[in-house]
């Protein structure tokens, strides 16, 4: 199992309980999402999501300080998120932290996990 496999696997398992991730958003109308640039690939961004409202309240800091954490349910996320930023070679980056390596992936790998670890079930 490689490094960014088990990240996601340990990711999978903090959100099973809540099937929820967080994202954070600027605005009111929550269509103005963070996303950052790829550490790994060029002209390629990265959505951020975390597992916790806490963790992602912990990064409303400098530039983002304007930012609230904003849920996505796990079903939203195969729903919308998965096809629409994912056909747009959008990553996904999860429980990003500043300044150390993160761990970032195709969409479709960290959905492949939720299945893979039951935090989604197709209702």
């Amino acid at each position: 199992m490689n490094e960014t496999h088990q990240a996601l696997l340990e990711f999978a398992n903090k959100i099973k309980q809540s099937q929820t991730m967080w994202g954070l958003t600027a605005d009111e109308a929550e269509e103005d999402w963070v996303v950052v640039d790829s550490q790994e690939f060029e002209n390629t961004e990265v959505l951020l999501v975390w597992s916790s409202q806490q963790a992602a309240q912990a990064t409303c800091t400098d530039e983002w300080a304007d930012y609230k954490p904003t849920s996505i349910p796990v079903a939203e996320y195969f729903d919308f998120w998965l096809e629409e930023l994912g056909k747009d070679g959008v990553r996904i980056g999860t429980d990003w932290q500043d300044d150390q390596h993160n761990t970032e992936a195709e969409m479709v790998e960290l959905a492949r996990v939720l299945v893979e670890s039951g935090v989604y079930q197709d209702q």
